[in-house]
């Protein structure tokens, strides 16, 4: 399904046509009648003003949930406030494993998500919202805005009567953080840990860490009370919200199991096909805006973050050598490879990354360090 793409340059024009919006609704989909509209918004437009509920699979206080905030926020303002989306952490509308339901049977407009919770339903939602040793975040950002990478979020969601968009996109996960160090396989074969996603999950049985289900909310008693012995959450900056550091002191960077992630909101459709078509260019629009913005908040958060789990609350880094590394490449790529010759859905999405990927890496084979960057002090002796 192709999406009409807002391109950036046409904020600034489009921001006065959406404040200045006309059409009409039905009550059933949360919108007003046009004289109810204008002596709330206080306007002479004829568009209705719109109200719609917005769970999330996080909780309240969850860095995520602020992002989710964050998308309706900009909603209402691309609005002059007459489509307002209130936003529900996790089990206030209903539980995290509920969301995906809610949203497609109509029972809520939409849902701030994270497609790997999705997995069960179908593997290529994981590759949708992370994935192990391959994407950065700005790989996920180019390839969704430019090289067809909307299209295949699209494409899954729809099979569910729904719409999807992007609304954040976090570089590379912290690591693993455990209560004893990892410097090697043979180090996590012999602990409990915890590992988002179910290709993860694969990857881990192959190379015999045993792997420990445990929700995010518990994660932090989890480990302190020893029933994992380490786990992963999110970036520093979301482990740092969960105070992870406080009981799991040990940090093994970087993170093969989640090299870049995706947020993003689902959108009931046959909600968004009763929205008018200067809101439906809102919420595209507000997406756009989210997803640029996080691109760099959650980075210089995780920047600040690291910091002070190294400096004030002690972390210790530790690392693996280059044969086990590769040893995960190695797995990671062969877990994925029997899985797009397994699913087709799969095979859709990881064919199109695979395409993106072959078109940038020879430019990013180039640019070498003054890519993503260096370090000064690896230079100096």
């Amino acid at each position: 399904m192709k999406v009409k793409r807002l391109m950036a340059g046409l904020l600034c024009g489009s921001l006065g046509a959406m404040l200045s919006l006309a059409g009409c609704g039905t009550a059933d989909s949360g919108m007003m009648d046009a004289a109810n509209a204008n002596a709330v918004a206080g306007g002479s437009s004829d568009l209705p003003v719109v109200t719609w509920k917005m769970g999330s699979t996080w909780g309240d206080g969850n860095i995520h949930f602020t992002c989710d905030e964050r998308f309706s926020e900009l909603v209402s303002d691309l609005t002059d406030g007459r489509f307002t989306i209130t936003n529900y952490p996790e089990g206030a509308l209903c539980a995290a494993n509920q969301l995906f339901d809610y949203v497609q049977n109509g029972t809520i407009q939409c849902g701030g998500d994270w497609g790997g919770y999705w997995s069960g339903k179908d593997t290529a939602f994981e590759l949708l919202s992370t994935t192990m040793d391959n994407f950065t975040g700005l790989d996920y950002y180019i390839w969704i805005t430019q090289a067809g990478g909307l299209d295949c979020y699209q494409n899954m969601y729809s099979q569910y009567n729904m719409m999807y968009f992007p609304i954040m996109i976090n570089h590379a996960e912290s690591g693993i953080r455990s209560t004893k160090p990892i410097t090697s396989l043979e180090d996590m074969k012999s602990m409990k840990i915890r590992l988002g996603g179910v290709m993860a999950g694969r990857a881990a049985e192959k190379l015999g860490i045993n792997i420990t289900t445990v929700s995010a909310s518990e994660l932090y008693e989890s480990l302190q009370r020893g029933v994992i012995d380490g786990g992963e959450f999110s970036t520093p900056c979301s482990d740092d919200s969960l105070k992870l550091q406080e009981v799991a002191p040990y940090w093994c960077s970087p993170a093969w199991y989640q090299s870049g992630g995706v947020n993003g909101v689902m959108i009931n459709m046959d909600a968004w096909n009763e929205l008018p078509e200067e809101y439906q260019n809102a919420i595209q629009m507000a997406a756009q805006i989210c997803t640029a913005e996080q691109l760099s908040r959650y980075l210089w958060m995780d920047f600040e973050s690291t910091e002070k789990m190294l400096e004030e609350d002690d972390c210790i880094v530790t690392e693996m050598n280059s044969e086990d590394w590769q040893t995960i490449r190695d797995t990671c790529r062969e877990v994925y490879e029997e899985e797009a010759a397994a699913n087709e859905n799969f095979n859709m999405v990881y064919s199109s990354m695979n395409a993106y990927r072959e078109q940038a890496d020879t430019y990013r084979a180039m640019l070498g360090d003054y890519g993503w960057g260096f370090n000064y002090d690896e230079y100096e002796e």
